[in-house]
């Protein structure tokens, strides 16, 4: 839906309106963000300072904490800022657990990754793809997927058969050819990967997704699967990193807030459906979560 200037006013009247007084209505403010994306959350954002000459997100992380907060927070921030945000975070902590940087570079299109490098660069004044190599294991073929992913570039080839015969000659054997996974993840637009799975599966009865379990483990693992997932459908891709998240003892938080603030807007629709792969996205949602966050979370992705 395309706002006006007033719209903009009326929602920021609407969370200054929240928060005043005693207690804050935190429902007001998520029918706030329900109705926009990112983007004009964005200009909502600058509105209230123009209105109320204070700032929208200091006074959310005074009225709400935790990762109700990280969520309210960064969904006004601005996706790009935001984003380079987040990967700058994430680089400083590789080594402790390299998925949230894994997933952050994974997720972004070919229109999304020069606007990133951009930001990255305004608020870090290094280039992204030097931070990347310089501070995360050079040779571990996940962080060569993600510099090669950084500079992505996608055509149409029309060979999806031979592309296909040579993802099991590179998985073949001892070892696997990494460059070969490297090259047609990054090259391939989204329709014609997908004529590669299927080419994949009727000529070898079996899924690429189930080689790339079996060729690559740990981050390796992580990171194949997701570029794999991504490449099918974003929306497929969302549905693995929350997953991920939620899995296992423990709630990744970092990872599903990540994935909740800059993608909810994007990929919202169908992610219900696509999400019973693995199960039930609103069950899973709130066996691991509770609170605002939970409600948050089950409202950001229309989960039911």
């Amino acid at each position: 839906m395309q706002y006006t200037p007033a719209d903009y006013y009326r929602f920021a009247e609407e969370i200054y309106l929240a928060c005043k007084g005693l207690g804050t209505n935190e429902q007001r403010i998520l029918d706030v963000i329900k109705k926009c994306t990112m983007e004009d959350l964005l200009i909502v954002n600058r509105t209230y300072f123009a209105s109320y000459g204070k700032s929208l997100i200091r006074l959310l992380q005074k009225e709400t904490s935790g990762n109700f907060e990280k969520l309210l927070c960064g969904s006004f921030e601005g996706r790009y800022q935001y984003w380079a945000r987040k990967i700058k975070e994430a680089v400083e902590g590789c080594g402790t657990d390299e998925r949230p940087l894994i997933e952050l570079v994974l997720m972004a299109d070919t229109e999304d990754t020069e606007t990133l490098c951009s930001e990255y660069f305004r608020i870090t004044l290094k280039d992204i793809l030097d931070d990347i190599s310089d501070d995360i294991a050079k040779n571990a073929d996940w962080a060569r997927l993600l510099r090669a992913w950084i500079c992505q570039m996608r055509y149409p080839r029309g060979t999806p058969q031979q592309d296909a015969d040579e993802l099991f000659a590179a998985a073949k054997g001892n070892g696997t050819d990494e460059n070969v996974f490297i090259r047609i993840l990054c090259s391939s637009t989204h329709q014609e990967f997908n004529q590669i799975c299927a080419a994949y599966q009727e000529k070898y009865k079996k899924t690429l997704r189930e080689t790339i379990i079996k060729e690559f483990a740990g981050r390796s693992e992580k990171a194949y699967l997701l570029a794999h997932d991504s490449l099918q459908s974003p929306v497929n891709g969302c549905c693995y990193i929350i997953r991920d998240s939620i899995k296992g003892i423990g709630t990744r938080d970092k990872s599903l807030v990540n994935v909740s603030v800059l993608f909810r807007d994007r990929y919202y629709q169908g992610i219900n459906e696509m999400y019973k792969q693995y199960g039930s996205l609103a069950k899973d949602i709130k066996g691991d979560t509770s609170g605002w966050y939970e409600k948050t979370l089950l409202q950001f992705w229309k989960a039911q």
